[in-house]
Parts: structure tokens; C-alpha cells; sequence
């Protein structure tokens, strides 16, 4: 299935906002069998709206809008949408007292700008919003489907994930076959070497794409024969076993909760560089008070040897950021904390700290388990937000391998 996608805002033209919307639609259009072919993105106005409508190709079966259904001035789309659709929307008097209740509860009164999102078509149908207020719209237009989503990517994820997604699988009933394999701790270079007698003996009809990230290599496996794909997954499986946490969406900070919940042990934390990063993400998984006990953010040196217990000695003659630290950091926060496991990061994030010696990038990361600590040395590169993300998902990757016995 052929989709057009448009993505409306002004604020995405002038790169205030960026457009995450259009990366995660093309992302799950496709492993739902559809395919983004074209895409435009275009400003606030109906006249580009009505200009982009007019340019998609006709080859399009299904064409997704997202932005501007708010209730200010700008929010033009659904005006626009029902002048394309020769639709007339009509005012929806049980939908305003919802909203009027709903904010009620909340001790809010709802302005009266907001009636514009109270309006329905005739001969179109509503999209709900489970979220927000924006409701989306539905219009058949010369063959074409069109679904008109909010901008907000909480809400159009919400109502993308309840009624676009499962319509076009539906649509798509034999359709293209997408399989996405999520490694870390390997390179791109790494990764294809250990594959690449899998990729030189690939059928036509099947394709294999590498997409890199600073975290890790994704996998991508498509193919209208889904048995063809299940079978190259799982030889990609047998020869990269070690790097690969996971498939699709899932994320490594949910596989290691459930590894920890598996072998029934606690983890704490105790971060320095990534500043609680590893906490946050351990604690984006529902359930993660089974395992988690919490952390130590021993930023600076003092809270290291008076929080953390990290010995005077020990930061005087090697430093806060050194192999002999992070093993401290690591045992002593498990004591303290009474976990079975204890997860260490110590590094120089940069751009500014590092030395000859040091660099920029360079983390030790730790893990004790009562019995023995293990501690490895990483070398990252300069770009601050790049080296917190690295080593937070190295870390976890650690924690991962251990509970693996890998």
C-alpha cells in the first residue's frame, strides 16, 4: 500500500520543532505493511495545503496529515481538509459539554476558542482522541483515504497506534513483511562482517538495511514472503546472538528488567557522568520497583566520598574518573543500598575536562555482584549528550551480558 504524508506546522519548516512525527509514522507504516512513498512538509496556510494535497501522486491509496487542528488562528488544517473533501462541518453540541465537563473536574473553564475543535463533518467520520481535545478526521477522496491527525506526537501516536495502524493492516493483508533486529555494543563494520555471508547470498526479493545510531545498529529485514524473513532473522540471530537485545520496538532497558526479574535480582545505581541517566531509563519500565532500588547521582567528588563512601585516598591518587573509582562506586552503592547487583558510570562527558592522559570520552563502567566487580574502559568521542547516551547504553548492555553469562 502507496501513503502520502504530510506534516503541517510552520514551526517544523523553521526547525524549532523537530519532526519526530514523520520518522515514527514511516517507522510503523512500514512494519505494518504500508509504505511512506511521499512525503511533504509544508506551513500553517491553506493555500499550501491545498497546493500539496493537489501535488500527491496518483498512485497513493492512503494519505496521512498531522498538525494544525488546535483551536488558535494558525490550526488551519481541518478548515482546509473540509473544503478539499466538499464536506461541511457541523457543530457538535455533546462533544463541547464533554470537553466543558472534562475541564470542569479539573476546576478549568474551557475558552470558547475551543468550539473549533467541536466541529464534525457529514459525510466524513471522527478519528478519537484519547489524549487530548483535537479530535482527527477521516474523508474518502477520489479513491484516496485521507486521516487527519493533531500534531501533538503523544496524541497522533494514541490515535495512529487505535484506528490508522490496524486499518492499514487491514488493507494490507499480505503485504510487506518488515522485521527490525536491535543490537548494541558492535559496530556497523562489526555487524555486517559477521553477516555479510547472510547479505552476499540474499534472494532479490529480500532486503537487508543497516541503520546505525550512536547506541547501537538496527537491523531492518523486509520481503513480501514473511516466511523468507522469519528465516533470515533467524540466521541473522544465529550468527549475532550476542549483540542482539531485542526486535521491533522493544528497548534494552526493558530486557534487562525482565532478565533481572528472571533470575529474581535487584540492581542500584551510582552515576556520575550520566547524571541519574541510567535511573530514568530503568524506570521508564512499568514494574521496575521489582528490581530497581534506586541510585546515587555522585557528581562531584565530595558526594562520591561522603555519599558514596568512594575512599580520599583512592580519588587523590587515581581520580574521579578511573578504573579504581568506579569499582568503589559500583561495591559501595550495592552495600548501601542492599541490591544484589550495583552499576557503576564514571566518565569525562566533555567537551571540556580532558587531558592527554584522560580524553574526553573516556568511562569506566563497573558492576559488582558481591563476589566479584568487573569494570571495563570505554573510549567515546567528544560530543557531551552523544557520551551520556553511549555510556548509559553500554552500561545497561553490561548488566545484560552478566545476566546472559556472556
Amino acid at each position: 500500500m502507496n501513503i502520502a504524508l504530510i506534516t503541517i506546522g510552520n514551526e517544523l519548516l523553521a526547525g524549532f520543532t523537530v519532526n519526530t512525527n514523520a520518522a515514527w509514522i514511516g517507522n510503523h507504516v512500514i512494519q505494518t505493511g504500508g509504505n511512506i512513498v511521499w512525503h511533504q512538509t509544508i506551513g500553517d496556510s491553506k493555500e499550501e495545503i491545498h497546493v500539496s494535497l493537489n501535488q500527491i501522486p496518483k498512485d497513493i491509496n492512503a494519505v496521512i496529515i498531522t498538525g494544525g487542528l488546535g483551536p488558535t488562528h494558525d490550526d488551519v488544517t481541518a478548515h482546509a481538509l473540509y473544503k478539499y473533501a466538499n464536506d461541511i462541518p457541523v457543530f457538535d453540541e455533546k462533544y463541547w459539554q464533554y470537553l466543558q465537563d472534562k475541564l470542569a473536574k479539573r476546576n478549568l473553564k474551557l475558552p470558547e476558542i475551543n468550539r473549533n475543535q467541536s466541529m464534525k463533518p457529514v459525510k466524513g467520520t471522527i478519528i478519537p482522541n484519547p489524549i487530548g481535545s483535537a479530535r482527527g478526521l477521516h474523508f474518502q477522496v477520489d479513491g484516496k483515504d485521507l486521516f487527519v491527525l493533531p500534531g501533538v506526537p503523544r496524541e497522533m501516536k494514541a490515535m495512529m497506534e487505535s484506528t490508522v495502524l490496524p486499518w492499514i493492516a487491514d488493507q494490507s493483508a499480505g503485504g510487506l513483511t518488515v522485521r527490525t533486529i536491535r543490537t548494541t555494543g558492535i559496530m556497523e563494520s562489526g555487524l555486517a562482517e559477521k553477516i555479510g555471508d547472510i547479505v552476499d547470498a540474499l534472494a532479490d526479493e529480500i532486503k537487508i538495511a543497516f541503520l546505525p545510531q550512536f547506541t547501537g545498529v538496527d537491523i531492518r529485514v523486509s520481503s513480501t514472503d514473511k516466511d523468507a524473513v522469519d528465516q533470515k532473522v533467524y540466521e541473522i540471530n544465529v550468527q549475532a546472538g550476542k549483540y542482539i537485545y531485542g526486535y521491533d520496538n522493544d528497548q534494552l532497558e526493558e530486557k534487562v528488567g525482565q532478565l533481572l526479574n528472571a533470575n529474581n535480582l535487584s540492581i542500584s545505581t551510582a552515576e556520575s557522568c550520566t547524571g541519574g541517566l541510567v535511573g530514568h531509563r530503568l524506570t521508564n519500565v512499568s514494574g521496575s520497583s521489582d528490581y530497581y532500588l534506586g541510585g546515587i547521582v555522585s557528581y562531584s567528588n565530595s558526594v562520591k566520598e561522603n555519599n558514596l563512601g568512594v575512599a580520599i585516598e583512592t580519588l587523590n591518587k587515581h581520580g574521579a574518573v578511573s578504573y579504581e573509582t568506579a569499582i568503589e562506586m559500583a561495591e559501595n552503592v550495592r552495600s548501601k543500598l542492599d541490591s544484589d547487583l550495583g552499576l557503576a558510570i564514571t566518565g569525562i562527558a566533555g567537551p571540556r575536562g580532558g587531558t592527554d592522559e584522560k580524553p574526553v570520552g573516556l568511562t569506566y563502567i563497573a558492576l559488582a555482584d558481591g563476589k566479584d566487580t568487573m569494570v571495563k574502559e570505554f573510549r567515546f568521542l567528544t560530543e557531551r549528550i552523544l557520551n551520556k547516551n553511549a555510556s548509559c547504553q553500554a552500561a545497561l548492555n553490561m548488566v545484560r551480558l552478566y545476566l546472559l553469562n556472556e
